[in-house]
Formats: structure tokens, sequence, C-alpha cells
């Protein structure tokens, strides 16, 4: 009877543990708490049910489950290696952005080079209930679409223009944005980290060195260029100012004596005019003593010049030596003789 007694025990111990176990698995079940920025995909019996939001929630046990997803993908790392990343039966899909370092990839360009590029992708995903139910491996199939791309665009330019202005491969996130929206994911950015041209690399380095010595030599002449030209206007500027100051100074001089002479014609006249009536008042005529100071004056300036002989005779023999000079014979007056 003990015994019988014991076992109905034991059964009822193990009765009580498992429906405590089954009590915590269904309360964990029933209970799901979403973080910002985060969702979880609720389906009833395999069918779509729900999207919860960042908050607790309550579903219902062994009836509402969470979606799970896989993502298996290749990430190149800071130190450069390729790893594996296997994110394997997640429930709650991310909003925030993601960035995606995949492996380098080769491209042929449209000058038949080949060129490693290595690209970083972003993207946000704005609809997951439609992201989980049209996409499997959502990185794979960013990847898959990325080469072709890249090597779309690449395809279509020369390797120095990819070398020189990676943003001429930008248009690749357009093209991606455009397929990744119809699975409810937004592409926001492709950038190129690095590009390798390989045995290239020597040859496009000389290409480089040569167009910046050709921008250097350009750069020198025009500022050779505009250093002459400032000098030829300085120089012609002066030459226009020194010509406007030596006109004005000639305009000047000229006034000063225009007004020099003015004034010593008006101080002449006043002279004159003070002598006539001084000559006047002692009843000569001003006029032949005007004349006989002027004729003295000349006579001044004559003798002071180079040359010239002075003989002095009496005055009855001026007429008869100017008549001898102009070849006339001549006979001296009863007169004058002794």
């Amino acid at each position: 009877m003990s015994e019988a007694v014991t076992g109905i025990g034991i059964t009822l111990g193990v009765l009580a543990f498992a429906g405590i176990i089954v009590a915590i698995v269904a309360c964990t079940k029933c209970f799901k708490c979403v973080q910002e920025k985060e969702v979880i995909i609720i389906e009833r019996c395999g069918k779509y049910k729900t999207t919860l939001v960042p908050g607790i929630h309550c579903i219902v046990p062994f009836c509402d489950a969470p979606r799970t997803y896989t993502h298996r993908f290749f990430m190149t790392r800071q130190n450069g290696s390729v790893e594996l990343v296997n994110r394997a039966n997640q429930e709650k899909v991310s909003t925030q952005n993601e960035v995606l370092d995949f492996p380098a990839q080769t491209v042929i360009t449209r000058d038949n080079a080949c060129v490693s590029l290595d690209a970083i992708l972003q993207y946000r995903v704005t609809n997951p209930m439609k992201m989980m139910y049209t996409t499997t491996n959502l990185p794979l199939v960013l990847s898959k679409i990325l080469q072709a791309a890249m090597r779309n665009v690449a395809g279509m330019l020369d390797v120095d223009q990819i070398i020189e202005d990676t943003a001429a491969l930008d248009r690749v996130s357009g093209q991606i944005d455009a397929v990744a929206a119809r699975w409810g994911v937004r592409v926001e950015m492709v950038k190129v980290q690095r590009v390798e041209a390989g045995p290239l690399k020597a040859v496009l380095e000389k290409k480089k060195n040569a167009d910046l010595t050709n921008k250097e030599m350009i750069i020198q002449a025009k500022a050779k260029k505009q250093t002459t030209v400032i000098e030829s206007e300085g120089h012609r500027d002066r030459m226009i100012r020194e010509a406007e100051g030596n006109a004005a100074q000639t305009i000047s001089v000229a006034r000063g004596q225009a007004q020099a002479i003015i004034n010593d014609a008006t101080a002449e006249a006043a002279n004159i005019k003070e002598i006539a009536a001084s000559v006047k008042a002692f009843g000569e005529n001003p006029t032949q003593y005007l004349l006989a100071v002027k004729y003295i004056d000349a006579l001044k300036e004559i003798c002071k010049m180079k040359k010239t002989e002075i003989r002095f005779m009496p005055s009855q023999l001026a007429y008869v030596q100017t008549v001898q000079q102009l070849g006339v014979n001549t006979i001296m007056p009863p007169t004058l003789k002794r």
C-alpha cells in the first residue's frame, strides 16, 4: 500500500514539474518584448497575422509564432580578411540603416582593363513584412545585384575615369534601389572604397604625374601671364599719370607765363601812361620821347652783340656814309672842309 502511495506521489510530482515547465514555456511564448527600431512578424498557423512594433505584446502560444529568417553571406572585416556571416533563425527585423562591406570584385572596363573594386552598400528595411515574404537571404541577394550593377556601369567607363572619379559609379545606387524597392528595402548609398588596378597601377601613376606636371606648368604660365598683365597695366597707368602730370605742369607754366606777360604789359602800359603824362607836362611830344628811349635800348643790345664794330662820326657825315655803303659816289660839302 505504501509503495502504491509513493508511486502516485512521484507521478504527481513529475506531472507538477512538467506543468511548471509547460507554464514557463507558455509564458515565454505568450509575451514578446520588441525594442526600438525593431519589428517581429507574427504568423498564426503558418499564415501572416500581424507585425509587432516596439513594446510588450501578448500572443497566443502554440498558435502564434514569429517568422524567422536566416542571413548567410561573406563580409570583409577591417583587417582585410573575408569572413562568413551566419545569422540563423532570427526573429527580430531591424529597421535601422545596415552597412554591408562585401569582398572586392573584379570588373572589366570599356578599354578592356581589369580593375578590382571594393564597395560598400547601405540599406534600410522599409517594409519588414514584404521583405520577409519576398526574399531569402537578403544580404546575399543584394551582393549579387551589386556585382552585376558594378560590372554593368564599369563596362561603360575607362579605367582612368573609374580611378580618378569614383563618383561616376554612384549611379549604381539608383539601379539597385529600383530593384530592392520591390522587396520593401531602400538602398541608401553605394560607395567605392578602393580601386586596385594591378599591373596598370604604375602606368596610371605615370599618367597622373604627367597630368599633374602639365597642370603645374599651366598654373605657372597663367600666374606669369597674370603678373605680366598686372605689371603692364601698372606701367600704363604710371605713364598716363606722368603724362597727365606733365600736361598739368605745362598748362600751369603756360598760364603763369601768360599771366606774367599780362602783368608786364599792364605795368609797361601804366609806365608809358605816367611817362607820357610827365613829358606832356613839359610841352614835349610823348611819342618821340618813347621812340628815343626804345632806340637807346636797341642800341644797348646791339652794342652787346659779338663782332659788332662801333664808330663815332659827326651827324653831318651819317648821310654820306650811308650813301657810300649803297655804292654812290659822294662829294664832301664845302662847309666841312678845313
